[in-house]
């Protein structure tokens, strides 16, 4: 992180920042209560100054498609439908999508309007309103470049601007929070399965000794390789990746983690990621078993719409943003053909354009698990990831959004 001429007091506070995030990141929290921590770290460091808006608002994503499964903010309450109604069909700034897909990561509202926050549709209508002035959009993107999430903080009217150091802040801070989110999605799967291939989780003393195990966790270590070293049950693979997350944490002394890709007995492979959950090495670590691969969006594309493998492909780029010329070369296909296919997505989904096609997956498969998420954070239940389906047969749902992208 550029220290950009920080004094050393305010350096100080910034690495025992980050250092607190990472132990968080590792704690082993559901998301709701990870981000409930970061919060109050965060706001310290970058102030949130809007009249009704104290903190930042989360957002959790599906990092297949880029679409939002969850909404968090402590202090207002915001409609999941009415915010993804801007966010897919407005013609604004400053979306999910555009954050997504910038290399650095982070962008402020100031920036992307070449400084004229009244060309904004929300700055506008919600943002001047509600007594915003500025917004700083990050991505929550992990080292591996997967994002989990995005978070918007905002100033009022007189508040200094978002400086380089606090833009920095957050550039860093960003990685940390989502592999908290990532692990937080995967504590509350396993906790609370919903699908059969629910991840697996087992907590462990420092010794190795198992403290409990979820639901699904038994039938994962089945299929982890028969060996000599299982210690009551538990594979040699899940004790190393606690090793090395004790291992880690000793080093870095601000929680640790750890992660292999280890074969299955079906020939499958399979993710082991360890965590620490205290501040050292002398603390219990968790450790999540899941599918190496896992796919939740192509049986649903498959399912409602009757597209084709290479139909989904092509939509899954789609949903990330990806350009004709870009889904070409990623595919190893002609322009051409892409938009043949692109044609045949289009009758299948009964919408005219990318964007109707990105709003109609999301309102035929996500909806409902953000409004889902919305009752689960507000009756402090663990959140869940990942789409889900509630609409079939290719048809409307009940909650197109095409009257709108028409208006």
């Amino acid at each position: 992180m550029p220290h950009l001429n920080l004094s050393p007091t305010r350096l100080h506070a910034q690495q025992t920042a980050l250092a607190r995030i990472r132990q968080l990141s590792c704690a082993g929290f559901d998301v709701a209560r990870l981000l409930h921590e970061v919060n109050g770290i965060v706001c310290r460091v970058v102030p949130n100054g809007a009249r009704a808006i104290e903190s930042p608002f989360w957002f959790t994503v599906d990092p297949e498609s880029h679409l939002v499964t969850s909404i968090y903010g402590q202090g207002c309450d915001v409609d999941p439908s009415d915010y993804m109604r801007w966010e897919l069909l407005a013609d604004d700034f400053m979306k999910t999508a555009d954050v997504v897909q910038n290399p650095r990561g982070v962008q402020t509202l100031h920036e992307v309007t070449d400084g004229r926050p009244e060309r904004s549709r929300i700055y506008v209508e919600v943002m001047v309103p509600h007594g915003m002035a500025q917004e700083l959009l990050v991505a929550l993107r992990t080292p591996n470049g997967e994002n989990w999430g995005t978070t918007r903080l905002n100033r009022a009217p007189g508040d200094p601007m978002f400086s380089g150091h606090e833009i920095s802040f957050m550039a860093a801070a960003a990685p940390l929070i989502a592999e908290g989110v990532r692990r937080g999605l995967l504590v509350g799967e396993a906790t609370d399965p919903e699908r059969p291939d629910a991840p697996g989780l087992v907590v462990l003393a420092p010794d190795g000794e198992v403290e409990s195990v979820s639901p699904g966790a038994e039938e994962w270590f089945s299929r982890l390789p028969d060996d000599d070293g299982r210690l009551d049950g538990v594979p040699t693979s899940v004790l190393a990746a606690a090793a090395g997350a004790l291992h880690d944490a000793e080093r870095r002394g601000a929680g640790g983690a750890s992660m292999a890709r280890v074969p299955m007995k079906d020939g499958r492979w399979a993710v082991v990621q360890a965590a620490v959950m205290g501040a050292n090495g002398d603390s219990k670590v968790t450790v999540i078993i899941q599918s190496a691969h896992p796919d939740r969006i192509a049986p649903l594309l498959m399912s409602i719409y009757g597209l084709t493998d290479r139909e989904q492909e092509v939509t899954r780029l789609v949903l990330r943003g990806g350009s004709t010329t870009e889904l070409a070369k990623d595919l190893g296909l002609s322009p051409h053909t892409v938009q043949q296919h692109l044609k045949s997505i289009f009758e299948k989904t009964d919408v005219n354009s990318r964007g109707e096609l990105v709003a109609k997956v999301y309102f035929d498969c996500y909806a409902k698990r953000t409004h889902d998420n919305r009752e689960r954070i507000r009756t402090e239940q663990f959140i869940r990831g990942g789409p889900k389906a509630f609409a079939s047969g290719g048809g409307r749902s009940c909650d197109d959004p095409r009257p709108i992208a028409q208006g």
